[in-house]
């Protein structure tokens, strides 16, 4: 009887492979090591690191080939133009459908989790516990892929050392799926070790040696509550699911001491007219996401490469079927030794160093695909023109059908008179990074953003596109919310002057206007002109009865009537705290930083969305462009539309970097759940990746691709198959 579940042979390569071997792996600079054998778990951990680069690549590949982003071209080997194309290969058809990979991975993790002693003690210090903790993040991360990639998987926690240990593993009994995964990992413990340390290894974090540069150890480290938030968002059962998830990631990012790393694109304009981009924050060009080197403030997570094949694995894939050619040197050096008296002398061992660099080639196996160039030229880019050193436009000037991220994330190629578009965020020109990230606080602001959304406060999550978040521009709340409707049939709000002072407000319920109304020292009803500076202060205030307790703003408060409800409010949708000053929206790092003054360097924060732009990135216009009007819409239509502003904008800023078609899944079945048609919609998307808009520049592109669509109504054609197993 044939059952969809692992197969002998793929689980006995990871029991054969459980310790790996460090000849072909990067070293570790680790200072004053806690463990100095070879079979200690130092050893195991480094073992797991190299398991990881196994599986680096292809969740970059796999994430972005089935999305909407690339498309393929003439030179697209058939293996990949298969699963691009949702055909579906057999597992182990090619090195990217290999899940021995992943379970290579978990298996390390099992064998490191059944042995570390978590109760050894030094210097008063639980000392194995920190890495421990990363060492169940990283099994939790690959069970997450494997969930995303093939819906439903095999969980597996115990070391596998034998075939009799597969050949008894009750399959049928322990599966995880996107609907039990984090209740898996809850009861596995992970999110007991979420306030864990990260592991030290020397001074102050210790470095992996890739033969050509020291990466600090910290980054090859995984967040636990951005996991668990990833888990959460992932399940999208219910309301609390979503607050879950925006809490999680809401506590990771107030963890940090820079919450969101300031890097935008500006432009200015020379006298022949001209544009000239330029960028902050010393990031450099937009490829750069990939250079741990120059973005250790963005990147918080990745999965290093070598510098050359003597050294460890070298993760060039992702360049080379971007089209970036890679190449590699490498040279060997005695290294030295100094006594006691200062005197160096040859150990008689040599290190080997080395250097990637790549060569632009015009037959690359991807492109940025026709719907990337048209979510690009969808938008509107502002800036102040620069005068000269000291005096700035005080009006925004626009580039029409132009997001600045497009120019630094795509570089051409010009090849016999053609242009030859390249994804260059994993190599630029003749620059390789040697990194693959698995995860940038950008993107962990987003997915916050629609689990916000989702949570049902889906003008909390556009200021995160347009404005940021903190205590300077934290939204107005819809009127949608139902108000407390007293016994003469007002509508009953409390608020802050701008003195701070508590005022009751009311709204007639019935008026075809809104006026808002004030009791005077008779009881009787005046007309109440609200002040208009007033932004909303999230404070939590007790009402009269007892019973109601505030979360809004003047003229549009949302009202809650258990106590607990409002505190959990306070985990997820706090902003008032100093470290969120100095965020700013992500939309303005593509379409310019729009407010010119020098408050852009100060608490009061504000871009292109700011308060200048009412025009181009608006709130209501955005929706309503989508046929969606915000004063007779539903709550799940408006939830819906900020939803899909949330989706252009992960293209925007993530474009090429491995999450393009899992986002697109967890949305679409976000979608299904809430009674709109997410099918068609994933498909749609999918089957129109060939498809650009016209423009003002520019002709439309007639690209749709019907079969792709009909493919894509199976939702068995989103997931990988796993193979077959014959007991």
């Amino acid at each position: 009887m044939k059952k969809s579940i692992i197969t002998l042979g793929i689980l006995a390569t990871t029991a054969l492979g459980a310790l790996t071997s460090c000849e072909d792996m990067m070293t570790v600079e680790t200072g004053d090591k806690a463990y100095v054998n070879a079979t200690d778990t130092l050893y195991s951990y480094l073992g797991i690191m190299r398991c990881m680069q196994d599986v680096a690549e292809r969740q970059v590949i796999l994430g972005e080939i089935r999305g909407d982003l690339v498309s393929s071209t003439d030179y697209t080997t058939d293996t990949l133009f298969a699963i691009s194309n949702f055909d579906n290969p057999a597992d182990q058809s090619c090195s990217m459908l290999q899940v021995s990979d992943y379970y290579s991975v978990i298996n390390n993790c099992n064998f490191y989790i059944a042995n570390a002693d978590t109760s050894a003690i030094k210097s008063n210090v639980k000392y194995m516990v920190p890495e421990y903790a990363q060492v169940k993040a990283i099994r939790a991360w690959a069970y997450l892929q494997l969930v995303k990639n093939y819906k439903e998987v095999p969980y597996i926690t115990k070391p596998i050392n034998n075939l009799d240990v597969i050949k008894n593993f009750d399959y049928a009994n322990n599966l995880v799926n996107k609907d039990n995964l984090i209740d898996k990992l809850i009861e596995d413990g992970l999110q007991n070790l979420e306030d864990i340390n990260y592991p030290h290894y020397g001074n102050p974090w210790g470095a992996w040696e890739n033969g050509f540069t020291s990466i600090s150890s910290r980054l090859c480290y995984i967040p636990i509550r951005v996991i668990l938030g990833d888990c959460y968002l992932l399940r999208g059962a219910s309301t609390a699911d979503y607050e879950k998830a925006a809490e999680k990631y809401f506590q990771y990012l107030k963890g940090e001491t820079t919450p969101l790393y300031r890097q935008y694109t500006t432009a200015s304009t020379f006298r022949n007219g001209d544009i000239s981009y330029g960028y902050s924050g010393g990031w450099g060009e937009w490829a750069s996401v990939y250079d741990y080197t120059a973005t250790t403030n963005e990147v918080i997570s990745l999965i290093p490469g070598s510098a050359n094949s003597g050294i460890g694995q070298m993760l060039t894939r992702v360049a080379d079927i971007y089209g970036y050619t890679p190449s590699s040197s490498q040279s060997s050096e005695e290294t030295t030794t100094t006594n006691d008296n200062g005197e160096q002398a040859a150990t008689g061992e040599y290190e080997s160093s080395g250097a990637i660099t790549v060569t632009r080639n015009y037959k690359r196996q991807y492109g940025p695909s026709a719907a990337y160039q048209d979510v690009n030229n969808k938008q509107t880019y502002l800036y102040y023109k620069n005068y000269s050193a000291s005096t700035t436009s005080e009006v925004a000037s626009v580039i029409e059908n132009c997001d600045a991220r497009y120019g630094n994330s795509v570089q051409n190629l010009t090849y016999e008179g053609e242009a030859y578009p390249l994804c260059c965020k994993a190599a630029y020109g003749s620059t390789f990074y040697y990194t693959i990230p698995t995860y940038r606080k950008t993107l962990i602001w987003l997915r916050l953003a629609e689990a916000i959304n989702r949570a049902g406060f889906p003008e909390f999550a556009f200021a995160i596109l347009k404005d940021g978040l903190n205590q300077y521009t934290l939204p107005y709340l819809g009127t949608r919310y139902e108000p407390v409707v007293d016994a003469n049939g007002f509508a009953v709000y409390t608020c802050l002057d701008p003195d701070e002072e508590i005022q009751t407000v009311y709204e007639s319920v019935t008026a075809d206007t809104t006026i808002y109304y004030y009791q005077d020292a008779d009881g009787k009803y005046a007309e109440y002109t609200m002040p208009v500076d007033l932004r909303w202060v999230p404070s939590f205030i007790e009402h009269e009865n007892d019973s109601v307790y505030l979360n809004g703003s003047y003229g549009a408060l949302y009202y809650v009537t258990d106590k607990e409800q409002v505190e959990k409010f306070d985990n997820f949708l706090y902003f008032r705290d100093e470290i969120w000053n100095s965020t700013y929206g992500i939309h303005a790092r593509g379409a310019g930083f729009g407010n010119w003054t020098s408050s852009n360097t100060g608490q009061y924060t504000t871009n292109i969305s700011g308060y200048r732009d009412s025009v181009y990135y608006d709130y209501s216009k955005l929706i309503l462009a989508q046929g969606v009007n915000l004063g007779t819409a539903s709550k799940d239509d408006i939830i819906d539309a900020v939803e899909n502003i949330i989706v252009d904008e992960l293209a925007l800023e993530t474009a090429f970097e491995g999450n393009r078609f899992t986002d697109l899944v967890r949305i679409a079945e976000h979608k299904n759940a809430s009674g709109k048609n997410g099918t068609d919609w994933l498909a749609k998307k999918i089957a129109n990746r060939g498809t650009k808009a016209a423009t003002s520049t520019s002709q439309a592109v007639d690209g749709y691709d019907a079969n792709l669509f009909a493919k894509l109504q199976n939702t068995a054609n989103w997931y990988f198959s796993l193979p077959a197993w014959n007991k």
